[in-house]
């Protein structure tokens, strides 16, 4: 049975290569990718698309260079990469540093999501908040605002030194340091 009957499992390896890569508008790295890869893609894909959301501050876009991103690292590494969520993350951030340099895209806090509520001054305050922290995190050193957002997605610190190219130790340093400055521009705020 093939994919075009309803079966999405093909035995073929060169056959999702094909389906995945040809010039298709309607193109979809969930559709095509193996079972292995397809469970590394629902692992990371929230984390990869808060990470890009933060950076790029728009949902539209976070939503496409995440696709983009997953759609190279399968196509470079396949299934051999499943392992290193570090290179999805630095293909996401340089992807994401080519979008930004071609479209000129700056972070816009009014189009951050707050969750839904219908009390009006509970969804107010929320926002109140987010545009706080951003304005908090906009202080900090680029750096900073990296290893943050990364390590509040969950990336593991083994993983952002990867991303980022540090050491362990050094991404131990900063996240903790980070924290800290936000911290205190978040009080320095509040007096």
């Amino acid at each position: 049975m093939s994919a075009a009957t309803g079966n999405l499992l093909h035995s073929d390896p060169l056959y999702y290569y094909t389906m995945m890569f040809r010039d298709s508008p309607i193109f979809t790295v969930d559709f095509y990718m193996s079972e292995i890869y397809r469970d590394f893609y629902t692992q990371y894909r929230s984390r990869l698309f808060g990470y890009l959301l933060y950076k790029s501050g728009d949902a539209e876009v976070a939503r496409d260079i995440m696709q983009e991103s997953f759609a190279r690292h399968y196509r470079r590494y396949g299934n051999a990469a499943v392992s290193s969520p570090a290179l999805l993350f630095t293909i996401a951030r340089n992807a994401l540093v080519d979008f930004t340099r071609n479209e000129k895209v700056f972070l816009r806090i009014d189009k951050i999501p707050v969750l839904s509520t219908a009390d009006e001054e509970s969804n107010f305050i929320a926002r109140e908040s987010v545009a706080r922290i951003h304005q908090a995190l906009e202080r900090l050193p680029e750096q900073d605002r990296d290893i943050l957002v990364l390590a509040v997605n969950g990336i593991a610190y083994k993983e952002i030194a990867t991303i980022l190219d540090l050491s362990l130790a050094s991404v131990k340093v900063r996240v903790h340091r980070a924290r800290r400055r936000l911290r205190n521009i978040l009080a320095g705020e509040a007096k």
